[in-house]
């Protein structure tokens, strides 16, 4: 089974197709004035305001019809009459931007005590006339996506070419103008960025400040993910650090091993899902290009790539595999009110594509292959034509008018901070840089350890710097750079048989080294249940969530247990016991060692100690040494010694699901400004 075409079902949601009503083309009209707004509630109790904005489906009049958009709306706790107002603008194109009010007004912070926030659902997204295609949900394979993308133009009919973001751009103009502002601050993400430069272009008067996270450049995406290409090798060795990783003397050379090995065959190997079924499973290098991309949100991943890559280079290709099942099965979730459909008009009609306006659709599939012969090899190393092909630069051949031709204008001299990631894949920094290079006011930081979305980044990271520059760009102060942030370190290599780990306490051989691996399969689950049961990457089983381990076996957790059932990260080496999370519960915590390569016996883990007996031998481990769970933030490793124990990591654990518990149960919202990878064959969209 293809991991690619497994993982379409869960990142297509779109099952019905809901057009706005026919009408006659007006302009835009304001149902609500400011005042009107703000003594309007959504909620009975709630602090946000609703209210909506009537504009029309074609501004030339050509096309017949009304957008209702949804807006919401905050006031900061200080706010006055006279203050300012920020317009938040989301991601994708396709996500709604009003479900994410709040999560948007806690990643600018301070920034908004005296501000008004404002979020609207861009047209043909949430509330704002959410446009579905059913056609996409249905897309298995890369195959089929020529006849849904045709199908969903036909359904949409001559509406389809109504979705640019130059018409977004007009529908944030009479937002604006119903608010009653003469000029908006506008915080952006991701694709929201290029709405806000190309609003920014067009009304230069209306504009205060620009706030860019993860930019956008204004002539959109570049269909041969050129700037994408040549930022992994640096990000990839920036994982492995000054030092290099110990385990390779070259990621980007292992991943373009596999690129090569991929060409001639797809990677096979297997995974485990939640209920501890194996599958089968390949890997092509565009799946490889797709996990790359899949790590922009999650440090974790990125941590894990150049051990994973370094296996599966020397045969092994079961850390890989769990990678990528993982990030198929998190299709980086949604608040509710994505569109796939709208995804699919405004990316074809914005351009981005490898042929010229006005290109016949027949005539597209030559154009694309010609434009892409006729790139030298080494802006698409180390991955190749191939996988570009196989990735589908071509999407959009199908779709009627692709692209239309868009208005642009210079960029104005407004007050503007960009915020990049310094590992973001999606938007890289050389984007960053030259969208900053035509901003006269320009401040760029770059936020190190960081993928996409840096403030959506920031609150799982800790990672301050990039909040303070917020607050400081909005005060008129100095933007201080960002220092070195706290990252997981670098992954270890998951060791292919058990005389791969060294012996440990002093223990015989066997019994050495099998507790060694009780250490690793114990920090593993714990890691994967903090950062992959949590993202929504799990799998239900039973009420509870289970992940499946990397050799075998399950570990699954509910309200109250966590429950170990031959859990293997060390070929031949399974753990299994259950461990209450409730703290007060004094129980030991008790685990029976088994497989066909361990010294089989129990082990009974406490506050400092490790005892119990495995293949006949004593163990007594006090100290630093006997913590079971290796389970801080970083990762634990083969030749040093875990950190914290067994009963403070469940703890903290504890608290985590408690905080989050329906995340553990079902796919979170998405960070601000990821749609998540939305057809297959355009994971690297914006």
């Amino acid at each position: 089974m293809s991991l690619r075409s497994r993982g379409v079902a869960a990142l297509l949601g779109t099952a019905a197709v809901a057009l706005v009503p026919a009408a006659p083309a007006v302009a835009a009209r304001p149902l609500a004035g400011a005042a009107q707004l703000s003594a309007r509630r959504c909620t009975p109790r709630g602090v946000t305001r609703c209210g909506r904005v009537v504009v029309p489906l074609d501004r030339s009049g050509a096309i017949p019809g009304q957008v209702s958009l949804r807006v919401r709306m905050l006031d900061g706790p200080r706010r006055t009459r006279d203050s300012g107002t920020v317009i938040a603008l989301a991601g994708g194109p396709g996500q709604a931007a009003a479900p994410l009010l709040e999560q948007i007004a806690e990643s600018i912070g301070p920034a908004l005590a005296t501000r008004r926030i404002v979020t609207f659902d861009q047209r043909g997204t949430g509330g704002s006339g959410r446009l579905r295609c059913p056609e996409l949900a249905r897309i298995r394979r890369a195959s089929q996506l020529d006849a849904a993308v045709a199908g969903c133009a036909r359904r949409l009919g001559a509406r389809r070419n109504a979705y640019t973001t130059a018409a977004s751009v007009e529908d944030l103009e009479a937002v604006r103008s119903t608010l009653g502002v003469d000029r908006v601050a506008l915080y952006a993400v991701s694709y929201g960025t290029k709405v806000a430069l190309d609003y920014a272009a067009r009304y230069p008067q209306r504009v205060s400040r620009l706030v860019l996270d993860s930019v956008v450049p204004q002539s959109g995406n570049d269909p041969f993910q050129r700037a994408t290409i040549s930022a992994i090798p640096r990000i990839l060795d920036t994982l492995c650090g000054h030092r290099g990783c110990p385990f390779t003397r070259d990621a980007t050379a292992d991943l373009a091993t596999l690129v090569r090995r991929a060409a001639r065959a797809p990677l096979r190997g297997r995974w485990f899902d939640g209920r501890g079924r194996g599958h089968s499973a390949t890997l092509g290098s565009e799946d490889l290009f797709s996990l790359l991309l899949a790590g922009d949100f999650d440090p974790f991943q990125r941590s894990a790539l150049p051990a994973a890559l370094r296996s599966a280079a020397q045969g092994d290709t079961a850390p890989l595999l769990a990678l990528a099942v993982g990030s198929s099965l998190n299709g980086g979730g949604s608040a509710g009110g994505d569109s796939d459909a709208l995804y699919i008009a405004t990316t074809c009609a914005d351009g981005g594509v490898p042929w010229p306006a006005g290109t016949p659709v027949a005539q597209r599939p030559a154009a694309a292959e010609a434009a892409l012969a006729a790139l030298p090899e080494a802006q698409l190393a180390p991955f190749d034509r191939r996988t570009l092909r196989r990735l589908r630069i071509d999407s959009c051949r199908a779709w009627p008018e692709s692209p239309i031709e868009q208005p642009t204008a210079p960029l104005p001299d407004v007050p503007t901070l960009i915020l990049s990631g310094d590992s973001d894949l999606r938007t890289p920094r050389s984007d960053a840089r030259a969208v900053a290079g035509q901003l006269p006011r320009a401040r760029l930081l770059t936020v190190p350890g960081v993928g996409h979305s840096v403030l959506g980044a920031a609150a799982s990271l800790d990672q301050r710097c990039a909040r303070r520059a917020v607050t400081a760009f909005f005060a008129d102060r100095r933007v201080a750079d960002c220092g070195r942030t706290s990252l997981p370190p670098v992954a270890k290599q998951a060791p292919r048989r058990l005389a791969d780990l060294p012996v440990r306490h002093g223990l015989p051989a066997r019994a050495g080294r099998t507790y060694a691996a009780f250490e690793l399969t114990i920090a593993d689950a714990f890691e994967r249940i903090m950062t992959v049961a949590l993202s929504g990457a799990a799998e239900p089983s039973g009420g509870a969530v289970g992940i499946g381990g990397l050799r075998g076996g399950t570990v699954r957790i509910g309200r109250r247990l966590m429950r170990f059932d031959r859990f293997s990260f060390v070929p031949g080496v399974t753990v299994s016991g259950v461990l209450s999370l409730d703290l007060d519960d004094e129980a030991p915590l008790v685990f029976h060692i088994g497989g066909s390569a361990a010294a089989r016996g129990t082990l009974v883990a406490g506050e400092r100690s490790v005892t119990g007996t495995l293949g006949g031998h004593r163990v007594n481990i006090t100290g630093a040494g006997a913590s079971a769970s290796g389970a801080t933030v970083a990762r634990a490793t083969a030749d040093a010694a875990p950190q914290l124990s067994l009963e403070r990591r469940i703890g903290e654990l504890r608290t985590a699901l408690e905080q989050a518990r329906p995340a553990a149960v079902q796919p979170p919202a998405a960070p601000v400004g990821a749609a998540g990878p939305l057809l297959p064959g355009l994971g690297a969209e914006r």
